[in-house]
């Protein structure tokens, strides 16, 4: 019963914490609210903003990007995979925190 009130609770798949080295990139950390405020933090800065969901697209707009970005998304558990689709972001593999 706890596991489908845990699932009927919760719409947003990406709400909470998730980090990951990227390598060259740094360790990433993406907090997602569930409620379309999110924050972008490396060691050189955090950035807030907000992003959208629709299907397995994830579009997100910090304060300092003059565009959104646009990523394709997947989450299997504990793992979030981002590829951003222009080819010029920061795409990877993040684990819940």
């Amino acid at each position: 019963m706890l596991l489908t009130l845990a699932a009927c609770g919760s719409k947003d798949a990406l709400a909470g914490t998730w980090s990951a080295d990227l390598g060259d990139d740094g360790v990433i950390t993406w907090t997602f609210n569930g409620k379309g405020k999110c924050t972008m933090e490396n060691a050189y800065m955090k950035q807030d903003g907000t992003y959208t969901i629709d299907g397995d697209q994830l579009t997100v707009t910090l304060e300092a990007w003059s565009e959104p970005s646009t990523y394709t998304f997947s989450v299997d558990g504990s793992s979030l995979t981002m590829n951003e689709n222009s080819g010029y972001g920061i795409s990877g593999t993040f684990a819940k925190k």
